[in-house]
């Protein structure tokens, strides 16, 4: 996955751990202050005081270092007026800076989201993730209250010596160290362990009777997630924080604003050492997904690779423009006339594809002219155009229908893009009557005009107005000349382009004239209309695999997942797979999938291999959607265990994501009879 990782500060730092863990379970790669960082978008976990000797040092400490990358950033110790009104204000000039420089600002509550929100920032909340807890070593000692994490002041040590000397009889342990720079408080009566490794420190929690939170002012609290964690019940300083974590947590979270009365009924209750069996499940997998959604949201471009390049200053390369024509010279005339004065800075030449006309076309123009011609075979619109593609002499291609007049500065505005990146595949904008169809309007609007593009976005790959280089054009072998009458083949060609890793980008300057009507209001009969259009989807039906070109339960040469099981697989999960979707599984050696063509050697789009045998995932196109949106390459995680990898035939950074989901195995019955009968 197409993202890096900033991360500062000592291991055993809260804020370091979390942004550590960020990596671990979403995927990404890792890096420092000193690292020369990657292409692409760049995660900062930020606290003020790991990253710079003052709040100010610290924003520009981040903002030199991503400098040229789109950037995120997971704030931590948001300020707070309780840190009194100097360092408040010092603080919050400098985190809300970094928030607003930012692409995306995210905190962990929406308590500390409204820090930002009130200045009309955007910022996110994806709550604190609760850790693994292991089982409980040891039963809690009466009468001790245990407050969690490093000591420093406003973490509420005295106010609970104080309410617990106002009780009586309790024993106040602090598990943890003193925070650097306050090594000299002072904790009467108070037992403290120092740091603890996570093992030792999971087993002093064991130990503890009354777990408390008493942070003067907090607005995110790892202790108070390991507290929850362990299924205890926690006593918590009443704020907006604690009553937003309590909606989460109703059975658990105990608010107190009089901490002597909470200690002495909680010491009273002998139940409220007693572990919470229904917990509400917030862990890391939750929270990775969480993140990865709102990344996939805000810089899809990147982690798919369709980030078109900058074109400002670049020069006007030669173009071939490649014409399909059957019999409508005036048409042609009219087109040939468009790219004659198009005003295009560099070399054009102008190839003409005839599609079995009648008679050669003709036509005068001071461009150099080719005509290529093939049989009248019925309507051969794709063979015809790399017919055309194999005669020209450039590396930019840029295709216009021979009905399709493009206007001064098409050939500049659609050749740049080729020009400065030849993976880049570009659409112009067609109009009809100074008008361009509705639905490929609305489809730049939602698209981004394709910025946004993903592995549907082929639907608006349109070969009236294109542009690709020779180089890309070559790679996936062209138009697919087994495609035979009308329509369709510019989809299939995009649908290949996106696979091989094009650059898709719609270019509403580049501006052509459609001469004839659209398709849609041609005067056809609508049976003949209907006809057409069936006949194209069913083409393309065999030839795309994805969901949206293909109905479910039919099975096709090709399938669209290839999933690779150990030879052993138990057989009612190999029929599992075969029922998730358009599937063909491979591994299994089975004799009652003999003759099945579902099964044995083949070939996907999508790979999924998987380390041991496992049903799939009740959302499986969603896991591998998921997969192609963070670059096309994951590892597949079940609890917290990576149990296989998925790769995409479009795959644009070799870092793998993370996808985490549930693959459990077959735990029904080994005797086949019984599993056919339900008995």
């Amino acid at each position: 996955m197409n993202m890096t990782h900033l991360i500062v500060g000592p291991a055993e730092h809260g804020v370091t751990e979390y942004a550590r863990l960020l990596v671990d379970h979403t995927g990404g790669t890792p890096a420092t202050l000193e690292s020369t960082l990657r292409p692409g978008p760049v995660h900062v976990t930020f606290t003020d005081h790991l990253f710079g000797s003052d709040p100010e040092q610290a924003v520009d400490a981040v903002l030199a270092a991503v400098e040229g990358h789109p950037f995120c950033v997971s704030f931590h110790d948001v300020p707070q007026p309780e840190e009194g009104a100097e360092r408040f204000e010092r603080r919050s000039r400098a985190y809300r800076r970094l928030a607003r420089a930012a692409d995306l600002a995210v905190t962990n509550s929406r308590h500390e989201a409204s820090f930002f929100n009130a200045e009309g920032m955007r910022v996110h909340a994806i709550p604190l993730p609760l850790p693994e807890a292991p089982p409980p070593s040891v039963a809690p000692v009466p009468g001790t209250v245990g407050v969690l994490g490093f000591i420093y002041p406003g973490k509420g040590h005295e106010t609970i010596i104080d309410a617990a000397h106002q009780v009586g009889g309790l024993t106040v342990r602090a598990l943890g160290g003193f925070s650097a720079g306050h090594e000299d408080m002072e904790l009467p009566g108070v037992d403290v362990t120092g740091y603890l490794p996570d093992e030792d420190l999971w087993a002093q929690m064991d130990r503890i009777a009354i777990p408390v939170c008493a942070h003067r002012h907090f607005s995110a609290s790892g202790s108070l997630m390991r507290w929850l964690a362990a299924g205890r019940r926690v006593l918590v300083t009443d704020s907006d924080y604690a009553r937003e974590v309590a909606e989460l947590f109703p059975e658990q979270v105990v608010t107190v604003t009089d901490w002597p009365a909470a200690l002495a009924d909680a010491a009273a209750d002998e139940g409220f050492a007693a572990r919470v069996d229904k917990q509400h499940r917030w862990g890391w997998p939750e929270v990775a997904t969480a993140w990865q959604d709102l990344w996939i949201e805000h810089f899809g471009p990147w982690l798919r690779g369709n980030v078109p390049p900058a074109v400002e200053g670049v020069a006007p390369a030669p173009v071939s423009v490649v014409i399909p024509y059957y019999n409508d010279l005036d048409s042609l005339r009219r087109v040939v006339a468009g790219v004659e004065n198009n005003g295009h800075g560099s070399d054009v030449e102008i190839i003409i594809a005839d599609d079995g006309s009648t008679t050669a076309p003709e036509v005068t123009t001071s461009l150099p002219v080719t005509v290529v011609r093939q049989d009248d075979l019925g309507f051969r619109a794709a063979a015809a155009r790399n017919l055309g593609v194999r005669s020209a002499r450039h590396e930019v291609v840029v295709f216009l229908d021979g009905d399709t007049v493009p206007c001064p500065g098409y050939l500049t505005a659609m050749s740049r893009w080729v020009t400065a990146d030849p993976r880049c595949v570009v659409v112009g904008t067609r109009l009809q009557d100074g008008v361009e169809p509705q639905w490929l309007n609305d489809a730049w609007g939602y698209t981004d005009h394709l910025r946004l593009a993903d592995e549907t976005s082929f639907r608006f790959i349109i070969s009236s107005v294109l542009a690709t280089s020779k180089t890309m054009f070559d790679k996936v072998g062209g138009f697919d000349e087994t495609m035979v009458g009308y329509g369709g083949e510019d989809w299939e060609l995009g649908w290949r382009l996106w696979n091989a890793g094009a650059i898709f980008l719609h270019d509403p300057e580049a501006i052509a004239d459609h001469l004839e009507p659209d398709w849609a209001a041609r005067g056809k009969p609508e049976e003949m209309k209907l006809a057409e259009k069936n006949a194209e989807t069913i083409a393309l039906a065999s030839r795309i695999t994805h969901p949206i070109a293909r109905p479910a339960g039919v099975v096709f040469d090709r399938q669209d997942i290839i999933v690779h099981l150990p030879a052993d697989t138990p057989e009612p999960v190999v029929k599992a797979w075969l029922d998730a979707g358009d599937v063909h599984v491979t591994g299994p050696t089975s004799r009652l999938f003999r003759a099945d063509p579902r099964v044995g050697p083949g070939t996907g789009r999508v790979r999924i291999d998987l380390d041991q045998p496992l049903l799939p995932p009740a959302d499986l196109p969603a896991r591998v959607a998921r997969a192609e949106k963070l670059g096309g390459l994951a590892i597949l995680r079940h609890n917290n265990q990576d149990v296989g990898r998925i790769r995409a035939e479009r795959v644009v950074n070799r870092s793998p994501g993370i996808i985490h989901t549930q693959m459990h195995p077959w735990t029904g019955t080994q005797r086949l009879e019984r599993w056919l009968a339900g008995w």
